[in-house]
């Protein structure tokens, strides 16, 4: 007896009309008859059910489907059957259930992997922010310097991670660097490329069976055919040469030539490409792609390079004194010795009497400097208006009061975030208000629990240094690092003195930052300790604002609700804003495992505002 056809149904998500679909051709299209919403036809695959191809590679196709046991999105990667008798369908398993053992953050987990109807085929993470590949398309030619190193270092502590459990890659390229719905890169596609890595030499340089890139491949893989370690280092370095410049390390249509280039010779500086990228970047790039493995450095060495460099970038050194010119050493005439003295004699006699006369002026106003202070300052202090009344005195608190930022007027505490990205793109406003504006945008795209906040505030620290760099003033490093606390940018923190006001905004980006992190429903058992301490020193600092903070003004009201949210009360949760509201929620089984696994379909807990899946199982009707 004939085994019957599995039925499939799916919802529209946009009127929720049920649509029966089995006699369908798989992926074609077909319009709501409710509202004309156009929706793929999904097909059966196992116990998943495959919603749409996302990328076909020479080796497999890319699907995003649909765990019907777990209820969750992944992707499912599907052996090209055409490929059978090139590579061995047991090989591939074999290598994908040992890339399965590396547990890393920056690793693309593994859920499964096995046979179907002759089909091979691995389940794994879905990664809704494309590839580093796709990325670099859309942006026009390169990335954002500070983003692009902290993908890096990401993605080496993956890396290092597999070499510590003896895998190798073996096809690093920005195509296999995948991003979540939050710019978080890992790694992916470890059994593919070991199901290859044992072909020779000869496979590489034959354009038929180049399964590599030829643009990242390292130079002992294409001379012997294997490599080790230090291959996937110098892959990842031509990665992010890539990048960092928008172009490749080496350029040519022909691939024995491609070949030939990275055999004898080192690329173009990266710094000579790109003008904003530093020395000590394109340092690391230029040894990652160093043509011997063992000159290369490690994964932990190129960590901390990354982070030295990074943080030289958001704390650059101060400009150098100017120096004088050397006096010439004594000339001798007619056997005479002829001793030097300089034409300006005189004027450096004056110039002494009138530092004498300078600093005796000095000493008398700091003295008369002392005896206001001593008759006149108690009383400014009983009256707690020192800052109102002391204009000279602002800068002792880094931050100024509301006042003497021009863009906190009546209409920005209204509209904070419109003001605040207006006030970002005004050339004429001093660049320390630039960043605050910055910092504000920032902050709030993380209260909405924007999926590309880190990437935004990351975006906008790198155009801030690039207008500070044209400036006398240059990038003032307590307010760049305020916003480089939103990105995760801020391994150190700055040697500098932090005002009350900057110290809020400090520990509010941590705190958000940490709450953005976290799963839906992380919240619904109990609230985190390490959540209550960070949120009571959040609190007693902004309860030590001085009077007047424009931060006071405008998150008052927020610091209330969240503190009655975080007490238990379940309607204060309901009425704070997404990045708790998801927190609090109860988490839908289609969030999956990851934290950033994507929306659930209940509104309340799906704050990114992203449609429900378009496809749903017959018994989930």
């Amino acid at each position: 007896m004939p085994q019957q056809k599995r039925k499939v149904k799916i919802a529209c998500p946009s009127c929720g009309q049920k649509l029966d679909v089995t006699d369908m051709p798989p992926f074609s299209t077909v319009n709501c008859p409710a509202c004309s919403f156009e929706l793929i036809v999904p097909t059966w695959f196992s116990n998943y059910l495959l919603e749409a191809p996302e990328g076909t590679g020479g080796m497999a196709i890319v699907y995003r489907a649909l765990d019907i046991t777990l209820d969750r999105e992944v992707a499912i990667k599907v052996l090209n059957r055409n490929l059978d008798s090139k590579v061995s369908p047991g090989l591939f398993l074999h290598e994908a259930r040992i890339a399965a053992t590396i547990n890393h953050p920056a690793v693309v987990p593994i859920y499964s992997c096995g046979e179907w109807d002759g089909s091979t085929y691995i389940v794994m993470q879905y990664m809704g922010g494309g590839t580093l590949e796709q990325r670099l398309k859309k942006a026009g030619g390169r990335l954002p310097v500070m983003e692009t190193c902290r993908w890096m270092r990401d993605v080496c502590e993956g890396f290092n991670a597999a070499h510590e459990h003896g895998i190798i890659h073996h096809d690093v390229k920005p195509a296999n660097l995948l991003l979540d719905l939050d710019s978080n890169v890992k790694i992916a596609d470890f059994g593919l490329s070991q199901a290859i890595s044992g072909k020779s030499a000869d496979a590489y340089l034959d354009p038929t069976q180049m399964w590599l890139s030829p643009h990242y491949v390292s130079p002992e893989k294409v001379l012997t055919g294997e490599e080790n370690a230090m291959g996937d280092v110098y892959s990842l370095g031509a990665s992010f040469y890539h990048l960092l410049t928008g172009q490749l390390p080496f350029q040519s249509d022909n691939i024995q030539e491609l070949v030939n280039m990275r055999l004898q010779q080192d690329p173009v500086r990266p710094d000579l490409v790109r003008p904003d990228i530093t020395p000590a970047l394109s340092s690391i790039i230029l040894d990652m792609m160093n043509r011997k493995p063992d000159a290369r450095p490690s994964y932990k060495q190129i960590v901390a390079r990354i982070n030295e460099a990074v943080r030289a970038i958001m704390r650059p050194d101060p400009a150098p004194l100017p120096q004088t010119e050397p006096a010439p050493p004594p000339q001798k005439k007619d056997g005479h010795k002829v001793l030097y003295v300089p034409a300006n004699r005189t004027t450096r006699r004056r110039s002494s009497r009138r530092t004498s006369h300078l600093t005796i002026l000095l000493i008398l106003f700091f003295l008369m400097c002392a005896l206001c202070a001593i008759v006149f300052l108690p009383r400014f202090i009983d009256q707690r208006t020192l800052l109102d009344t002391a204009p000279a005195l602002k800068h002792l608190y880094g931050d100024l009061p509301p006042e003497s930022f021009s863009f906190l007027s009546d209409s920005f505490f209204k509209s904070p975030v419109i003001e605040a990205d207006f006030a970002i793109s005004n050339p004429n406003l001093p660049i320390q208000e630039r960043y605050a504006a910055a910092w504000v945008s920032g902050i709030s795209q993380l209260f909405d629990a924007s999926p590309s906040a880190k990437e935004s505030a990351a975006d906008l620290g790198d155009q801030l240094r690039f207008a500070a760099s044209r400036t006398e003033t240059g990038v003032p490093p307590s307010d760049a690092y305020c916003l480089a606390v939103l990105s995760r940018l801020d391994s150190n923190q700055p040697d500098v003195y932090f005002s009350p006001e900057q110290h809020v905004r400090v520990l509010l980006g941590r705190l958000v930052r940490t709450l953005y992190d976290l799963p839906p429903g992380a919240f619904q058992e109990r609230v985190p300790e390490r959540i209550l301490l960070q949120f009571d020193e959040l609190l007693s600092a902004f309860n030590a604002l001085p009077e007047g903070s424009w931060l006071t003004r405008l998150f008052a009201a927020r610091m209330l609700l969240w503190n009655s949210a975080l007490s238990g009360d379940t309607i204060a949760a309901r009425s704070a804003d997404p990045v708790f509201q998801r927190l609090f929620s109860a988490p839908s089984a289609a969030s999956g495992s990851s934290a950033f696994s994507g929306s659930s379909n209940s509104d309340f807990s799906n704050p990114f505002g992203i449609p429900s899946r378009k496809t749903s199982p017959e018994n989930g009707f």
